[in-house]
């Protein structure tokens, strides 16, 4: 019991690592007043989907440059920007994709040739579908590369959100999301994301998470914490190794949320604990060449074991 609640503390510190690695670099204020950071911050996180975090990254630098070049965006004509974006609002609509999909004669192969024909009638599927070479940072490297969506379901994705923040009282979704867990609760918040093609419990959580994070926000109770906690590969492997033998997402935040808590007060954070998580999942052989072999011997740990 002491060796888990050791471990736990431990991510929970890892935790805070993530924060400073991935959150730090956003300025609160800017994500509050300022749309286009916002859109940014949201699309960070809703390109991070069941593949490679690294080709992730390459959608979203893709998707950031051509909405940038095709809005004429700049943080000296915002509200311009923004007007030019609510009169392409007619071309948000995702239904020309769907109808397709429903064709069962159709056969996936084929999407592609198909939404090159929706491109043609609709401007900005064909700025998501149209190869174009773009700057990337990841992982402390800047390189250059062609890059476009051929996935339906990141550009359905795409085009349902710049649907949502057309609407003038949307137009910051990271302050809409903010003002709602704080004035209609987490649920509301998760369930107006959830709403959006391609946005998955995990990544709805994920990124109520992050807000609650750099808000420093307190959840009332394990039910928002729940809706908060992403539950991705690397977690679940972690909960099999912590001592959580289910797959099952619901249980896996549960059997967690509850280690948190002692006398029913939360000792460890629960924000902190989820993103401690991914972040050792992701970071571990980086975790173990820093902490943990340049003080253990090998081959102690090993004869200690076998006895």
């Amino acid at each position: 019991m002491k060796k888990l609640c050791r471990v736990m503390r431990n991510i929970e510190q890892l935790g805070e690592r993530y924060y400073r690695k991935y959150l730090d670099s956003w300025n609160k204020e800017k994500l509050q007043n300022n749309w286009w950071e916002a859109l940014k911050f949201f699309f960070s996180h809703s390109f991070m989907r069941g593949r490679r975090d690294e080709l992730s990254n390459e959608y979203y630098y893709f998707t950031i440059k051509v909405l940038e070049d095709y809005f004429f965006i700049t943080d000296e004509n915002l509200e311009e920007s923004y007007e030019r974006l609510k009169k392409q609002k007619k071309h948000f609509d995702k239904e020309c994709i769907l109808k397709f999909k429903k064709d069962k004669n159709k056969k996936n192969k084929n999407m592609y040739m198909y939404m090159k024909k929706i491109a043609e009638k609709n401007p900005i599927v064909k700025l998501l579908i149209t190869p174009k070479e773009v700057e990337v940072k990841w992982d402390n490297k800047i390189y250059n590369k062609k890059i476009f969506l051929g996935n339906n379901e990141d550009v359905m994705m795409v085009l349902d959100v710049l649907k949502f923040i057309s609407d003038e009282d949307k137009k910051n979704i990271y302050k809409y999301l903010t003002n709602t867990i704080a004035n209609r609760g987490v649920k509301e918040a998760y369930e107006e994301l959830i709403k959006m093609r391609g946005i998955s419990d995990k990544i709805a959580a994920f990124i109520i998470r992050d807000i609650g994070l750099m808000l420093k926000i307190k959840m009332k109770n394990n039910e928002d914490y729940k809706l908060a906690f992403p539950v991705d590969t690397w977690v679940i492997k972690i909960a099999h190794k912590l001592g959580c033998r289910s797959r099952n997402t619901k249980e896996i935040k549960n059997y967690f949320i509850k280690k948190c808590k002692k006398d029913d007060i939360y000792v460890i954070d629960p924000l902190k604990f989820a993103a401690g998580l991914w972040f050792l999942g992701f970071h571990s052989l980086d975790i173990l060449l820093e902490n943990c072999l340049g003080e253990i011997e090998i081959g102690s740990i090993t004869s200690a074991n076998s006895e």
